[in-house]
Protein backbone atom coordinates (compact mmCIF):
# COMPACT_ATOMS: atom_id res chain seq x y z
CA UNK A 1 0.00 0.00 0.00
CA UNK A 2 0.88 3.73 -0.68
CA UNK A 3 1.26 5.94 2.18
CA UNK A 4 0.34 9.85 2.41
CA UNK A 5 0.69 12.75 4.57
CA UNK A 6 -2.04 16.17 4.21
CA UNK A 7 -1.04 19.29 5.78
CA UNK A 8 -3.82 21.99 6.35
CA UNK A 9 -4.61 24.98 7.74
CA UNK A 10 -7.36 26.14 9.00
CA UNK A 11 -8.96 29.89 9.63
CA UNK A 12 -7.95 30.37 13.18
CA UNK A 13 -11.32 32.83 13.81
CA UNK A 14 -13.46 29.71 13.68
CA UNK A 15 -14.74 28.45 17.25
CA UNK A 16 -12.86 24.77 18.66
CA UNK A 17 -15.98 22.88 18.11
CA UNK A 18 -16.02 24.00 14.50
CA UNK A 19 -12.41 23.39 13.63
CA UNK A 20 -12.41 19.48 15.46
CA UNK A 21 -15.74 19.53 13.25
CA UNK A 22 -13.67 20.25 9.93
CA UNK A 23 -10.96 17.57 10.59
CA UNK A 24 -13.50 15.01 11.69
CA UNK A 25 -15.50 15.69 8.12
CA UNK A 26 -11.71 15.20 6.57
CA UNK A 27 -10.98 11.76 8.09
CA UNK A 28 -14.43 10.39 7.61
CA UNK A 29 -14.19 11.45 3.66
CA UNK A 30 -10.63 8.93 4.00
CA UNK A 31 -12.18 6.11 5.62
CA UNK A 32 -15.28 5.83 3.52
CA UNK A 33 -12.98 5.72 0.12
CA UNK A 34 -11.33 2.78 2.21
CA UNK A 35 -8.17 4.68 3.14
CA UNK A 36 -6.39 3.53 6.76
CA UNK A 37 -6.03 6.49 8.65
CA UNK A 38 -2.12 6.21 10.73
CA UNK A 39 -2.09 9.28 12.58
CA UNK A 40 -3.58 12.66 12.82
CA UNK A 41 -1.29 15.37 14.05
CA UNK A 42 -2.85 18.57 15.68
CA UNK A 43 0.33 20.95 15.41
CA UNK A 44 -1.72 24.00 16.63
CA UNK A 45 -1.70 27.71 16.02
CA UNK A 46 0.96 28.59 14.30
CA UNK A 47 2.73 32.24 12.75
CA UNK A 48 1.90 32.36 9.07
CA UNK A 49 4.66 33.81 6.72
CA UNK A 50 2.39 35.96 4.94
CA UNK A 51 -0.99 36.92 5.03
CA UNK A 52 -3.76 34.68 3.51
CA UNK A 53 -7.28 35.61 3.25
CA UNK A 54 -6.60 38.39 5.58
CA UNK A 55 -5.35 36.20 8.33
CA UNK A 56 -1.86 35.92 9.84
CA UNK A 57 -2.03 33.24 11.95
CA UNK A 58 -3.79 29.31 10.82
CA UNK A 59 -4.33 25.96 13.14
CA UNK A 60 -2.42 23.20 11.19
CA UNK A 61 -3.21 19.78 10.90
CA UNK A 62 -1.37 16.83 9.24
CA UNK A 63 -3.30 13.61 8.47
CA UNK A 64 -1.04 10.27 7.66
CA UNK A 65 -2.98 7.49 5.81
CA UNK A 66 -2.18 4.30 3.66
CA UNK A 67 -4.13 3.83 0.72
CA UNK A 68 -4.38 1.43 -2.89
CA UNK A 69 -4.12 3.86 -5.15
CA UNK A 70 -3.66 7.79 -5.11
CA UNK A 71 -7.35 8.61 -6.59
CA UNK A 72 -8.04 9.88 -3.43
CA UNK A 73 -5.62 12.59 -3.63
CA UNK A 74 -7.59 14.68 -5.84
CA UNK A 75 -11.18 14.37 -4.19
CA UNK A 76 -9.57 14.92 -1.03
CA UNK A 77 -7.86 18.54 -2.74
CA UNK A 78 -11.54 19.27 -4.38
CA UNK A 79 -12.48 19.24 -1.38
CA UNK A 80 -10.59 21.90 0.45
CA UNK A 81 -10.89 23.93 -2.65
CA UNK A 82 -14.84 24.48 -1.59
CA UNK A 83 -14.42 24.64 2.07
CA UNK A 84 -14.08 28.29 2.90
CA UNK A 85 -12.58 27.58 6.11
CA UNK A 86 -9.27 25.83 4.65
CA UNK A 87 -6.41 28.75 4.09
CA UNK A 88 -3.98 26.37 2.49
CA UNK A 89 -3.17 22.34 1.80
CA UNK A 90 -0.32 19.96 0.68
CA UNK A 91 -0.56 16.09 0.11
CA UNK A 92 3.28 14.41 0.11
CA UNK A 93 3.86 10.99 -1.01
CA UNK A 94 6.27 9.33 1.93
CA UNK A 95 9.07 6.54 0.73
CA UNK A 96 10.50 4.33 3.31
CA UNK A 97 12.94 7.24 4.79
CA UNK A 98 9.82 9.25 5.66
CA UNK A 99 7.81 6.63 7.20
CA UNK A 100 10.64 5.62 9.43
CA UNK A 101 11.12 9.26 10.30
CA UNK A 102 7.30 9.69 11.40
CA UNK A 103 7.78 6.50 13.23
CA UNK A 104 10.44 7.58 14.82
CA UNK A 105 9.05 11.08 15.68
CA UNK A 106 5.55 9.35 17.38
CA UNK A 107 8.03 7.14 19.73
CA UNK A 108 9.85 10.32 20.78
CA UNK A 109 13.51 9.55 19.49
CA UNK A 110 13.29 12.75 17.21
CA UNK A 111 12.64 14.66 19.69
CA UNK A 112 15.26 13.03 21.85
CA UNK A 113 17.64 13.20 19.24
CA UNK A 114 17.16 16.70 19.20
CA UNK A 115 17.27 17.27 22.90
CA UNK A 116 20.70 15.72 23.03
CA UNK A 117 21.93 17.67 20.25
CA UNK A 118 20.70 21.36 21.82
CA UNK A 119 22.29 20.05 25.16
CA UNK A 120 25.56 19.08 23.36
CA UNK A 121 25.68 22.86 21.26
CA UNK A 122 24.44 24.51 24.47
CA UNK A 123 27.28 23.03 26.09
CA UNK A 124 29.73 23.54 23.30
CA UNK A 125 28.72 27.31 23.04
CA UNK A 126 29.19 27.47 27.21
CA UNK A 127 32.62 25.97 27.13
CA UNK A 128 33.69 29.03 24.04
CA UNK A 129 32.36 31.63 26.43
CA UNK A 130 34.21 30.73 28.99
CA UNK A 131 37.34 30.01 27.14
CA UNK A 132 36.60 34.28 25.74
CA UNK A 133 36.10 35.68 29.35
CA UNK A 134 39.39 34.18 30.45
CA UNK A 135 41.57 35.26 27.31
CA UNK A 136 39.85 38.64 28.17
CA UNK A 137 40.70 38.93 31.56
CA UNK A 138 44.19 37.78 30.83
CA UNK A 139 44.48 40.61 28.23
CA UNK A 140 43.45 43.05 30.26
CA UNK A 141 46.03 42.07 32.95
CA UNK A 142 49.02 42.03 31.12
CA UNK A 143 47.71 45.47 29.77
CA UNK A 144 47.56 46.98 33.33
CA UNK A 145 51.24 45.59 34.10
CA UNK A 146 52.55 47.02 31.26
CA UNK A 147 53.76 51.06 31.88
CA UNK A 148 52.15 53.13 29.24
CA UNK A 149 54.74 54.77 27.03
CA UNK A 150 55.78 57.95 27.96
CA UNK A 151 55.09 60.58 24.95
CA UNK A 152 58.15 61.67 22.93
CA UNK A 153 58.70 65.68 22.70
CA UNK A 154 57.86 66.87 19.51
CA UNK A 155 61.19 68.79 18.77
CA UNK A 156 63.19 65.42 18.56
CA UNK A 157 64.05 63.82 15.36
CA UNK A 158 64.41 60.26 15.33
CA UNK A 159 67.53 59.61 12.42
CA UNK A 160 67.37 55.71 10.77
CA UNK A 161 70.36 53.95 11.92
CA UNK A 162 71.33 53.47 8.65
CA UNK A 163 71.62 57.47 7.70
CA UNK A 164 75.24 58.20 8.20
CA UNK A 165 75.81 61.18 10.39
CA UNK A 166 78.92 62.66 9.06
CA UNK A 167 80.65 66.06 8.39
CA UNK A 168 80.97 67.21 5.40
CA UNK A 169 83.94 66.28 3.14
CA UNK A 170 85.00 67.95 0.12
CA UNK A 171 85.53 65.55 -2.57
CA UNK A 172 88.78 66.50 -5.00
CA UNK A 173 88.97 64.79 -8.60
CA UNK A 174 91.41 62.28 -9.63
CA UNK A 175 93.12 64.35 -11.94
CA UNK A 176 94.38 66.81 -9.25
CA UNK A 177 97.28 66.34 -7.14
CA UNK A 178 96.54 63.94 -3.91
CA UNK A 179 99.85 65.30 -2.30
CA UNK A 180 101.07 68.51 -1.73
CA UNK A 181 104.88 69.03 -0.54
CA UNK A 182 106.03 72.44 0.40
CA UNK A 183 109.87 72.78 0.71
CA UNK A 184 111.25 73.20 3.82
CA UNK A 185 113.11 76.91 2.43
CA UNK A 186 109.55 78.41 2.16
CA UNK A 187 108.41 80.64 5.01
CA UNK A 188 105.51 79.33 7.29
CA UNK A 189 103.32 82.23 6.88
CA UNK A 190 100.90 82.11 4.04
CA UNK A 191 102.03 82.61 0.65
CA UNK A 192 100.44 83.65 -2.76
CA UNK A 193 100.67 82.11 -6.01
CA UNK A 194 100.41 84.88 -8.36
CA UNK A 195 98.81 83.38 -12.06
CA UNK A 196 100.40 84.06 -15.10
CA UNK A 197 97.47 85.64 -16.63
CA UNK A 198 96.89 88.58 -13.39
CA UNK A 199 98.34 91.58 -13.76
CA UNK A 200 101.90 92.25 -14.63
CA UNK A 201 102.30 95.13 -12.11
CA UNK A 202 102.75 94.41 -7.94
CA UNK A 203 102.35 97.37 -6.32
CA UNK A 204 104.13 97.32 -3.43
CA UNK A 205 103.33 99.14 0.21
CA UNK A 206 105.75 102.17 2.12
CA UNK A 207 105.83 99.36 5.10
CA UNK A 208 106.32 96.46 3.28
CA UNK A 209 110.12 95.28 2.76
CA UNK A 210 112.67 97.13 0.45
CA UNK A 211 113.61 94.50 -0.84
CA UNK A 212 110.85 92.26 -3.34
CA UNK A 213 112.04 88.56 -4.63
CA UNK A 214 109.84 88.29 -7.91
CA UNK A 215 109.84 85.32 -9.24
CA UNK A 216 111.34 85.36 -13.65
CA UNK A 217 107.41 84.00 -14.77
CA UNK A 218 105.89 87.00 -12.55
CA UNK A 219 105.06 90.44 -13.49
CA UNK A 220 108.53 92.40 -14.86
CA UNK A 221 107.49 95.37 -13.96
CA UNK A 222 107.93 96.87 -10.27
CA UNK A 223 106.05 100.38 -9.11
CA UNK A 224 108.71 101.57 -6.28
CA UNK A 225 107.22 103.90 -3.67
CA UNK A 226 107.50 107.81 -4.22
CA UNK A 227 110.49 108.25 -1.01
CA UNK A 228 112.38 105.68 -3.00
CA UNK A 229 112.23 107.50 -6.48
CA UNK A 230 113.13 110.58 -4.75
CA UNK A 231 115.90 109.34 -3.40
CA UNK A 232 117.15 107.55 -6.91
CA UNK A 233 116.58 110.74 -8.25
CA UNK A 234 118.98 112.92 -6.58
CA UNK A 235 121.72 110.60 -6.37
CA UNK A 236 121.45 111.06 -10.58
CA UNK A 237 121.28 114.66 -10.16
CA UNK A 238 124.76 114.54 -8.08
CA UNK A 239 126.36 112.55 -10.71
CA UNK A 240 125.11 114.66 -13.34
CA UNK A 241 126.48 118.17 -11.62
CA UNK A 242 129.91 116.28 -11.51
CA UNK A 243 130.12 115.47 -14.91
CA UNK A 244 129.37 118.79 -15.96
CA UNK A 245 132.39 120.60 -13.69
CA UNK A 246 134.26 118.00 -14.93
CA UNK A 247 133.45 119.11 -18.46
CA UNK A 248 133.80 122.77 -17.67
CA UNK A 249 136.98 122.62 -15.96
CA UNK A 250 138.17 120.99 -19.39
CA UNK A 251 137.12 123.17 -21.25
CA UNK A 252 138.62 125.74 -19.52
CA UNK A 253 142.30 124.71 -19.50
CA UNK A 254 141.62 124.46 -23.24
CA UNK A 255 140.52 127.67 -23.54
CA UNK A 256 143.68 129.26 -21.60
CA UNK A 257 146.06 127.20 -23.35
CA UNK A 258 144.80 128.42 -26.33
CA UNK A 259 145.04 132.52 -24.81
CA UNK A 260 148.83 131.73 -24.22
CA UNK A 261 149.50 130.87 -27.83
CA UNK A 262 147.76 133.99 -29.27
CA UNK A 263 149.94 135.66 -26.75
CA UNK A 264 152.88 134.25 -27.66
CA UNK A 265 152.41 134.86 -31.73
CA UNK A 266 152.06 138.02 -30.69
Amino acid sequence: MRQYETTFIVAPALPDGEIKKAVKNYKDLLTKEGCEIVHVDEIGLKQLAYSIKKHNSGVYFTIEYKTETGEIIDKLELAFRRDERILRFLSVKLDKYGIKYNEDKRAGIIDERKNKLAAERAKERAEQDAKNKAKKAANKKSSKKKPAPKPKPESTVEVPADVAVAEPTVEVPADVAKTVEVPADVAKEPTVEVPADVAKTVEVPADVAKTVEVPADVAKTVEVPADVAKAEEAVETVDTAADIAEEVSLDMDILGDLTDSDNNKG
